[in-house]
């Protein structure tokens, strides 16, 4: 019984480990132009990209309209530069929102990251 109780405990220690820290996505619209047809990406800054994960899948939405991504490989220092995404731009001011999946070799998605700010003025969406 001892021995199925340590199993156990592994198996959710290495599933779930307490310590880690969710992934996450930063970017700003610092010197971004909108309204173009194959709007480049601005750099995105992902942080805590789990281990396997070998694509990460970048799209951008307002809304429940998604304007497009791509799937790239994951940047080894975490950041993906701008213009390596192209989707369709933003053009009216609005919230708008860039989510990473960081995927396996196989497909399988690992982690998402989300980020939310407002075009063009840049402020981050607020929490609820």
């Amino acid at each position: 019984m001892k021995f199925v109780v340590a199993v156990f405990a592994l198996v959710l220690a290495v599933c779930h480990p307490a310590s880690a820290d969710p992934m996450t996505l930063d970017f700003s619209w610092h010197g971004a132009r909108g309204c173009i047809t194959l709007f480049p990406n601005p750099e995105i800054r992902l942080s805590n990209v789990p281990v396997g994960a070998t694509s990460m899948s970048l799209t951008l939405a307002q809304g429940a309209r998604e304007m497009g991504g791509q799937d790239v490989p994951v940047p080894r220092n975490g950041v993906v530069p701008f213009g390596t995404v192209r989707t369709f731009g933003p053009c009216k001011p609005g919230m708008y929102e860039w989510t990473a999946l960081a995927k396996s070799s196989t497909g399988q998605v690992l982690s998402e990251a989300h980020q939310t700010r407002f075009y063009p003025a840049d402020d981050a969406a607020t929490m609820q």
